[in-house]
C-alpha cells in the first residue's frame, strides 16, 4: 500500500480502465439498436480495494482514484493519516462497479450515465451505502480567441453539458438543463496561486453583485447594544510588519477577517491574558503560534474580508492542505469517433460536497455552527477551497456552483429576504427556528453550559429579522439597556409565541460510520459514564422541557413533530412562566433566552401509564432511546391504537411506575373528517408537590421524553368519538367539547 505517494497527472488511465474506455472503440454505455447498454447486466468491473489502490498509486490511474474515493468512509476524507489502518482491514474486499442509470434528452440522445458501486460477497448484505460517479458530456473551454480550425483549449477547464440543476426531482425538460464550468486543480496544495486567484474572483462577485450578502452585512444588532469597540489583530501589509493587538475600532467602522478553527492544546499558549495585553499591543510573538494562525497572517488576509474556516479541524495543522489532485479533480475521458472528431465525458463524485463540508470535523463543534451561520462569506480550506455565501456555494473544481452542490447557507433567516424565491414561501419563522435547532443539536460542545450561549448571535439575528418588526423601534442609545432588559420573546431556547408547538421536540437519530445503531444509548463503560454525567449536568443547567436539557451525543439531534398543515388543538394552557435564574446582584438575568424557568400550566395528565405495557417500556429504556408498541388495555378509551416514546435521556435513577405519566399537549386531526388521530404529549415524572417561598403547592413534574399516540377513536378520558366524523359540523362539535373541558383541567408545574 503506497497511497501516500500521490500522482499528479490528470486523466491518465490504467490498462483495465483503458480496456473499458478505449480511444477508438465502443464504450459500455454506447448501447445497441434497442438502446440498452453493451453489457446488458451493466457490470463494468469488480476490483478489490488493493487493486484500486495499486492502480491509483503505481499507474496513476485517475479513474481508479475516483472509484477508490467513492469507497472511502467519510472520516477518511478528513483524516488521511488513518488510511493505512483502514486499507489493511479492507484491502481484500471487492466492489462491483456497474452501469446504474442513464439520462436522455428529448431526442433520446444519451446525456449522462451513473456508475454505482456495490459491495460484493459477505458485505453485499450489510446494506453499505456507497457513493457513485456520474459522467456528463464535456467539451474543452475555449479561450477568447476562439478559432474554428484549431480551437485553443484552456488546459484543465471544461464545460459539462446538459447537467441537472441541484435538487431536481425529475421531469426536467431540455431547457432546464445546465452547462457547468469545471476546473481540474493540478496543485498538490490548497495554497496555490490559481486557487487564490479564484478566491479573489469569488470575493469580488459577492461584494459587488450579491444582494442577500449585502442584507446580511447590514445587520447591526443595535437592539442589544452590540456596537461596542472590538479588539483586532493587525497582521500588517507584508512579512516584515509587526503583528500586534489593536483596540478602539467599532464593528461598523472597519472591515476585518475572522477565523474558524478547532481549539487544541497549543491555542492556550498564545491566548490574550491580562498580564500580556500591554506587550501584545506593541508586538505579538509569533514563534509559538499554531500553524493555523501563521497561515492566516502570511497568505490569506489580503484577499478580502472573509471568514477563513479550517474545516479539517485537528486533522490539519493549518489552512494549507496537501492533497492528491486526482482525488480532487473530475476525471475526463476522451475517444476518437468515426468522423475523426473527439468526444469527451467527464465524471464527478456524487454528493462529495456533503462529506467534505457538511460533515467536516470543524462543523461538528457547536461554536463553529454559529460562526458559519453569522459569516457573510466563508472560504473553507479542505481538500480543495470551498466558497460559501448567502447566494453561492462553489469550489475550485466547480467555481460557479451552478450544479452538483444542493446546499443552502445555514442562515435561512437572511435568505427569507429574497421574496418569492426564498424559503419564506414554504417555511414559517417557527419552522426556520426549528430547522436551526435541528442542525445545531447535532454538534458537540466541550462545556454544556455553552449550549445556549453558543447560539446567542443566532438568537439576535432571528430577533432582528422576525421579532423587531413587531416591537416599537427604540434606537436611542440611552434606551438600549432598558429595552434589552425588557426583551420577552424567547425562553430557554424556545420561542414564546410558538411555545406549545416547540415543547413537542424529540430526540432524533442519524447514522454515522462509527455509530451503526444510533438508537441505542452508549454501551461502552467509559462512554456510558461520560454520557450519563452529561445528561445529569444539562438537567441541572436547563429546564427539562427545553431541548437544551437533552444531552448531546454523536448520532443524536433534536427534531420537532407537529407539521404546519395538520389541524391541531392545544390540550394545555400555559398560565405563567416563572424565571428562576438570578445573577450575582440577585435579579433575574437580562437575557431571557437563557433563563431557566418553570411553566405553570393547565392540562390533563394520566397518573400512570396503565394503557401500555410498562415492563416493555422500562426494558427498552435501559438500553435504547425509544420504545413503541400496541395498546392492549382500556379498549373503550383508545381502541386499535399504537404508541411511540422517544426518551430524552437514559434512566439515571430508578423510577416508580406510578410516578410516570403522560401530559397531553396537542391533538392532531380532531377537526377533520378522518379516521386516524394523533395525540402528541410528554412523558413526565412526578417529583412531588411544590412548597416554600417560591412554590405554590402545585404538583411538580419533570419531562422525561416525547409521547405519540395514534388512535381511530377517543383520546381523552370520558370522551368517545366515532372512528370517522360523518360531517364537518360533527367534527367541529368535538373541537368545542375539548375547548370547554380544557378550562376545567387542573394546574401543574413543569420544571
Amino acid at each position: 500500500m503506497t497511497s501516500g505517494f500521490w500522482p499528479k497527472e490528470l486523466n491518465k488511465l490504467c490498462p483495465d480502465c483503458e480496456h473499458l474506455f478505449p480511444l477508438s472503440e465502443r464504450w459500455p454505455w454506447d448501447g445497441d439498436a434497442s438502446g440498452k447498454f453493451v453489457n446488458t447486466k451493466g457490470d463494468v468491473r469488480e476490483p478489490s480495494v488493493e487493486e484500486l489502490d495499486a492502480s491509483a498509486t503505481s499507474t496513476g490511474c485517475h479513474l481508479c482514484r475516483a472509484l477508490l474515493e467513492c469507497i472511502l468512509p467519510g472520516s477518511l476524507k478528513f483524516n488521511r493519516q488513518d488510511y493505512p489502518a483502514w486499507f489493511d482491514l479492507n484491502k481484500q474486499f471487492r466492489y462491483s462497479v456497474s452501469l446504474h442509470a442513464a439520462q436522455h434528452d428529448s431526442n433520446q440522445h444519451l446525456r449522462s450515465v451513473s456508475l454505482k458501486l456495490t459491495a460484493t460477497g459477505e458485505r453485499r448484505w450489510l446494506g453499505m451505502q456507497l457513493r457513485g460517479l456520474t459522467f456528463y458530456r464535456a467539451c474543452p473551454m475555449l479561450s477568447s480567441d476562439d478559432c474554428l480550425e484549431k480551437p485553443n483549449a484552456r488546459p484543465g477547464r471544461w464545460i459539462f453539458k446538459e447537467v441537472d440543476p441541484p435538487g431536481h426531482s425529475g421531469g426536467i425538460g431540455d431547457a432546464g438543463l445546465m452547462e457547468v464550468d469545471i476546473v481540474q486543480p493540478t496543485s498538490a496544495t490548497t495554497f496555490d496561486l490559481l486557487a487564490f486567484e479564484q478566491l479573489r474572483r469569488w470575493v469580488d462577485e459577492c461584494t459587488q453583485k450579491h444582494e442577500l450578502c449585502k442584507i446580511a452585512t447590514s445587520g447591526k444588532n443595535s437592539i442589544f447594544g452590540f456596537q461596542q469597540t472590538v479588539r483586532l489583530v493587525d497582521v500588517g501589509l507584508d512579512d516584515s510588519s509587526l503583528i500586534r493587538l489593536v483596540e478602539g475600532f467599532r464593528v461598523d467602522q472597519v472591515r476585518y477577517n475572522t477565523l474558524s478553527y478547532q481549539w487544541t492544546a497549543d491555542i492556550s499558549k498564545t491566548s490574550l491574558k491580562k498580564h500580556n495585553k500591554a506587550a501584545y499591543c506593541h508586538a505579538i510573538p509569533t514563534e509559538t503560534w499554531p500553524k493555523v494562525y501563521k497561515d492566516v497572517a502570511v497568505d490569506i488576509y489580503s484577499h478580502g474580508y472573509l471568514n477563513l474556516a479550517n474545516v479539517l479541524g485537528k486533522h490539519a495543522d493549518g489552512l494549507e492542505v496537501s492533497r492528491d489532485p486526482t482525488a480532487t479533480s473530475p476525471c475526463i475521458l476522451s475517444r476518437a469517433l468515426e468522423d475523426g472528431s473527439i468526444e469527451y465525458w467527464g465524471c464527478i463524485e456524487d454528493g462529495s460536497w456533503r462529506e467534505h463540508i457538511q460533515d467536516a470535523p470543524l462543523y461538528t463543534r457547536g461554536w463553529c455552527y454559529q460562526e458559519r451561520f453569522l459569516s457573510t462569506r466563508t472560504v473553507q480550506f479542505g481538500q480543495q477551497l470551498y466558497w460559501e455565501c448567502r447566494e453561492q456555494f462553489a469550489s475550485e473544481s466547480v467555481p460557479f456552483g451552478k450544479a452538483f452542490y444542493d446546499i443552502k447557507h445555514p442562515d435561512l433567516i437572511t435568505t427569507l429576504a429574497k421574496g418569492k424565491e426564498s424559503a419564506g414561501e414554504t417555511m414559517s419563522s417557527a419552522e426556520i427556528w426549528e430547522t436551526i435547532v435541528k442542525i445545531y443539536t447535532t454538534t458537540q460542545l466541550t462545556q454544556q453550559s455553552d449550549k445556549l450561549v453558543a447560539l446567542r448571535g443566532v438568537f439576535n439575528r432571528f430577533w432582528e429579522r422576525f421579532e423587531a418588526d413587531a416591537e416599537a423601534k427604540q434606537q436611542e442609545s440611552d434606551q438600549q439597556l432598558q429595552h434589552q432588559q425588557n426583551i420577552d420573546w424567547c425562553i430557554a431556547g424556545l420561542w414564546k409565541r410558538d411555545l406549545i408547538r416547540q415543547l413537542l421536540w424529540r430526540r432524533d437519530t442519524y447514522h454515522l460510520d462509527s455509530i451503526p445503531n444510533p438508537e441505542r444509548w452508549p454501551e461502552e463503560d467509559a462512554q456510558q459514564k461520560l454520557f450519563n454525567a452529561r445528561a445529569t449536568e444539562v438537567l441541572k443547567l436547563y429546564p427539562s422541557w427545553s431541548w437544551a436539557a437533552c444531552p448531546s451525543y454523536h448520532g443524536f439531534g433534536i427534531c420537532f413533530t407537529t407539521q404546519p398543515a395538520d389541524r391541531v388543538e392545544d390540550m394545555i394552557v400555559i398560565e405563567q412562566i416563572k424565571p428562576l435564574n438570578h445573577n450575582q446582584r440577585g435579579t433575574y438575568t437580562d437575557y431571557t433566552a437563557f433563563d431557566s424557568s418553570v411553566l405553570i400550566l393547565r392540562g390533563l395528565l394520566y397518573g400512570g401509564i396503565t394503557t401500555i405495557d410498562l415492563s416493555h417500556v422500562f426494558a427498552d429504556w435501559r438500553t435504547k432511546s425509544e420504545s413503541s408498541g400496541t395498546v392492549k388495555h382500556h379498549a373503550q378509551l383508545i381502541r386499535r391504537s399504537a404508541w411511540w416514546i422517544y426518551f430524552d435521556r437514559p434512566l439515571l435513577t430508578p423510577l416508580r411506575p406510578e410516578n410516570v405519566g403522560v401530559l397531553m399537549v396537542r391533538l392532531v386531526g380532531l377537526g377533520e373528517v378522518r379516521q386516524t388521530r394523533y395525540m402528541h404529549g410528554l412523558l413526565v415524572e412526578k417529583l412531588g408537590t411544590g412548597i416554600g417561598e417560591d412554590m405554590d403547592g402545585l404538583p411538580t413534574y419533570r419531562r422525561m421524553g416525547f409521547f405519540l399516540l395514534r388512535s381511530k377513536r377517543g383520546l381523552i378520558p370520558g370522551v368517545e368519538w366515532p372512528e370517522r366524523f360523518r360531517t364537518v359540523e360533527e367534527a367541529e362539535a368535538a373541537v368545542r367539547e375539548v375547548r370547554e373541558r380544557r378550562g376545567t383541567w387542573p394546574l401543574l408545574r413543569l420544571v
